[in-house]
């Protein structure tokens, strides 16, 4: 009997018991199913994670204060810092990082706004990639002056003045910090609203100078800056020249931190595919619950026809005939079994999909094609190693006692 008439028998033998066939294919078909569809979700959430963070600069240093250290004011930044930073080679751009939480009127004067208005210098229109679609950021000149300017987001400009070219037109900003201080600022430029962020509140950008002014900070401090690297390859280098320089400028030590965007994407990635990994291994699992049946289903298909071997034994037929025939019988349910895994698997990740956007979420799963070729081979991997065992059972059959079984 040639492989083809192999594959003739299984199939006519598997149609001859499709409810046990179906059983059998089982565990294969849920282990694969979950699988495809886990590992889409994965991907999908990758991917979305990925698109967040692509509106922000992976070459970007973020300098703070260092976790549970003992700061003291003498120990937060100062804008003589922000000079002696500028001069290193890596640096290309660089900002202090000032914000405080105000309450914005809008079109109808009875409403207000939660907005965070950020300080900080002309570098900060690069460092936080900001699209001006209208007017201009503010420059050197009204940060020296303290000057009264502002650069909103389109989506806050059109619910204070209804329109997004507000170029021009004065927001009154009062703090909700307890001083109840209030400051009137003109709106020079309106940036492009972004969708990849992950707070609703919104952000203005006003000159460091004017904002430290309007919290009456007298001391002219802050805790965080923003720097922009040239070549990111040396940051390990850069990071100990910041640390070094800082702690000599305040005559510290380990006070503070230096953080890449870069590493902290790479580390998000890497803990989404090690998850994902995870939980794709333990649906896995059920993979290997389902090749046990594929072995016991095949030992009693052996018992069955432990006639039907003694016959073809006694017409000629070897041990490896006889090996073959059970083998490609268990490669075949295996493979029927990661056929239907597959088709469910990618049926069942468009219904997350719909069912996500529905709840109101963006993520969107990702079937990965070498994850679903990777099922297939699995499926059939499944069929050789759980149908050796049963296969080689009835090689191992004499035929005189086969002939003899009732």
């Amino acid at each position: 009997m040639n492989i083809l008439e192999n594959f003739k028998s299984a199939i006519f033998s598997i149609l001859s018991n499709k409810m046990r066939t179906v059983l059998t294919t089982l565990g294969i078909i849920i282990g694969i199913t979950s699988v495809i569809i886990i590992t889409s979700i994965g991907k999908g959430f990758e991917n979305e994670i990925n698109k967040t963070f692509s509106g922000i600069n992976s070459d970007i240093i973020n300098v703070g204060m260092s976790y549970g250290e003992n700061i003291r004011d003498k120990d937060k930044f100062t804008l003589k810092d922000i000079e002696d930073l500028s001069e290193f080679t890596n640096i290309s751009h660089i900002t202090p990082s000032y914000s405080t939480k105000t309450n914005v009127k809008l079109k109808n004067p009875d409403e207000t706004k939660g907005v965070s208005i950020s300080g900080g210098t002309k570098d900060l229109k690069e460092i936080e990639k900001l699209e001006i679609i209208y007017g201009r950021f503010f420059d050197d000149r009204e940060n020296e002056s303290k000057s009264k300017v502002v650069v909103i987001d389109s989506g806050l400009a059109i619910e204070i003045f209804g329109r997004a070219d507000a170029v021009g037109e004065k927001i009154n900003v009062k703090a909700i910090n307890g001083s109840n201080r209030e400051i009137e600022l003109s709106v020079v430029g309106i940036y492009k609203v972004s969708d990849n962020t992950f707070s609703s509140t919104k952000t203005g950008y006003t000159p460091i100078k004017t904002l430290m002014e309007f919290v009456g900070n007298k001391n002219n401090n802050f805790s965080e800056i923003k720097l922009k690297m040239n070549d990111t390859s040396i940051f390990q280098k850069t990071k100990k020249e910041i640390l070094r320089m800082l702690s000599t400028n305040h005559n510290n030590k380990d006070k503070y931190r230096v953080d890449a965007n870069f590493q902290t994407l790479d580390s998000m990635s890497g803990t989404i595919k090690i998850f994902t990994a995870f939980i794709g291994l333990v649906a896995a699992i059920s993979l290997f619950v389902g090749g046990i049946g594929v072995m016991n289903i095949m030992l009693v298909t052996v018992t069955e026809r432990t006639r039907e071997i003694g016959i073809r034994k006694a017409l000629g037929a070897t041990n490896n005939n006889i090996k073959l025939q059970f083998l490609i019988e268990a490669i075949v349910i295996s493979m029927i079994g990661g056929i239907i895994g597959i088709a469910l698997g990618y049926g069942g990740s468009f219904t997350v999909g719909k069912v996500l956007i529905s709840m109101g979420q963006k993520l969107i799963p990702k079937v990965s094609i070498p994850v679903v070729i990777g099922a297939f081979i699995v499926s059939s991997f499944i069929g050789i190693v759980f149908g050796v065992y049963p296969a080689g059972k009835a090689a191992k059959l004499d035929p005189i006692e086969a002939l003899r079984y009732e």
